[in-house]
């Protein structure tokens, strides 16, 4: 009997880990692999009022919270938006500061640090069709609580019941390799798709 049970509770814990697993898949950012990964579903636990259908997805560099680094504040992000297929810059810009004062206040919970969110804000410029820039001023509320000027490029791809938000994300003054790394995440991301 207790062979019975250990085969029993052997399959349960195998198909209970593989569930868990299998939630935290890469659908749109498998690349790079040694960047750490993390799925969200919306809404968001820090940005309910951003009412969205859909999931992101996040890829951080290694140096992602040390200041010091050279890949300080980097990462990566895609946002999957079910049942819509049309998204404004006005909607954008009202997203990305919905979501970063959302993050700064939900991280800076205790107040730790002195901000004043109302400063959080972002501007957009669109380049193209489906392609935008925008500049994003936030208050590392991770690590010091400075003021962190980041920039950012995004792509917008388009189909019959969804949008996907590509995005690259650097303070703004390694705006240099930003380029470089918008290439690389369209090119091992968004066009392997």
């Amino acid at each position: 009997m207790n062979t019975y049970k250990s085969i029993f509770l052997f399959t349960f814990l195998s198909f209970f880990i593989g569930k868990i697993n299998g939630q935290d898949k890469a659908e749109l950012l498998n690349y790079p692999k040694e960047w750490r990964f993390e799925k969200i579903n919306f809404p968001l636990d820090f940005a309910k009022d951003i009412t969205w259908e859909g999931f992101e997805e996040l890829r951080f560099s290694p140096g992602m919270f040390d200041v010091k680094s050279a890949t300080y504040f980097t990462y990566y992000f895609a946002i999957q938006i079910q049942n819509k297929v049309e998204i404004s810059e006005k909607e954008i810009k009202d997203m990305l500061e919905k979501y970063y004062r959302g993050l700064c206040k939900a991280v800076n919970a205790k107040d730790k640090f002195t901000i004043n969110y109302n400063d959080i804000t972002a501007t957009i410029k669109k380049t193209d069709s489906c392609s935008l820039t925008a500049d994003i001023v936030f208050f590392d509320s991770f690590t010091n609580g400075k003021k962190l000027n980041l920039a950012m490029m995004m792509e917008i791809q388009k189909n019959n019941e969804s949008l996907l938000l590509i995005t690259s994300v650097t303070p703004k003054q390694n705006i240099k390799e930003l380029e470089t790394l918008h290439k690389n995440n369209i090119k091992n991301n968004l066009l392997k798709r």
